[in-house]
């Protein structure tokens, strides 16, 4: 797996990006679409883990699940991160522009490597703080003819970096668990939590909970199965075969798949800036990669 770890990665953050054109179209509030994102795709999951009951290499309990106190702890932790995560960044839409939204959501990486740094002693090169800078950069670059300052977006803009602060905490979660707890274990047992959490708090603030038509259930579907199950699948089975602070980087790609779904869905052209912004994330991530491996080659 471990040589696929990067387009796992890659890819899966690539579909990630299109979860904002379903939020977008959805018609229970923000809240409650990230809820029916979770529950829907949960069947999947478990059925999932239970055929993984039988696999041979399994370090934990016959189904792969935490065996610790403590690993239960830190899979109901992830859950918690990511509904947060969803909840604000929902919200964040709501109240400001879609780019700012996506510009500030996307300093993740940033936070995974102060925090990787701090907490977890993970060393960074020189080589790889320039590419994890000039991808930041080239996302600013990507989002920036829309980006708008304003003291109407500041509540949306504040939620929007703190987006950020909560996917940091679930990427940083999730790499470690999953180093002992199997992919379909995690996504079932945080999935729970999540969508628990996300439709009681749906619930106490009266949003609306039920799709109106059959196109508005296909929405929620088209998110769960899309994006939660294909794309959040990919990042969290490579996440374990990835140093942390460059597997948050390589996620960076998401701003690049939005420009390019809205080429292709909202005839939105690729203008030189965007296409100088994509140069600058790629080349970004590349130089990152080099200097993870630099820092692996001197271990």
């Amino acid at each position: 797996m471990s040589r696929f770890a990067l387009p796992a990665v890659l890819l899966g953050a690539f579909i990630l990006s299109s979860s904002a054109i379903f939020v977008r179209l959805s018609e229970v509030g923000p809240i409650a679409t990230g809820m029916y994102r979770m529950l829907l795709a949960l069947p999947i999951f478990w059925i999932w883990l239970i055929v993984d009951d039988h696999r041979a290499d399994s370090r934990n309990t016959r189904n792969g699940l935490p065996k610790s106190g403590r690993d239960i702890m830190l899979v109901v932790l992830a859950g918690l991160f990511y509904a947060a995560d969803l909840a604000v960044w929902h919200i964040s839409v709501n109240l400001t522009t879609v780019a700012n939204s996506t510009a500030l959501g996307n300093t993740a990486p940033v936070f995974v490597a102060i925090a990787s740094f701090v907490l977890f002693n993970e060393r960074m090169t020189r080589l790889f703080v320039a590419g994890l800078i000039l991808a930041m950069t080239g996302t600013g670059v990507l989002v920036a003819r829309s980006f708008s300052i304003s003291l109407d977006n500041v509540l949306g803009d504040a939620l929007g970096l703190l987006t950020g602060v909560f996917y940091a905490g679930y990427i940083l979660t999730v790499a470690r668990i999953r180093k002992r707890v199997s992919t379909p274990a995690v996504l079932a047992i945080s999935g729970l939590v999540c969508g628990g959490v996300l439709g009681l708090t749906a619930f106490i603030i009266d949003e609306q909970f039920i799709p109106i038509t059959l196109l508005g259930w296909a929405w929620l579907f088209g998110l769960a199965y899309l994006c939660q199950l294909g794309g959040q699948t990919l990042i969290i089975a490579a996440l374990p075969y990835l140093p942390t602070s460059f597997g948050a980087v390589a996620l960076l790609i998401q701003p690049i798949g939005t420009a390019i779904i809205g080429w292709l869905v909202l005839s939105e052209a690729i203008t030189t800036d965007k296409a100088i912004g994509i140069a600058a994330i790629l080349g970004g991530i590349w130089l990152a990669r080099k200097g993870t491996w630099s820092a692996d080659a001197k271990k």
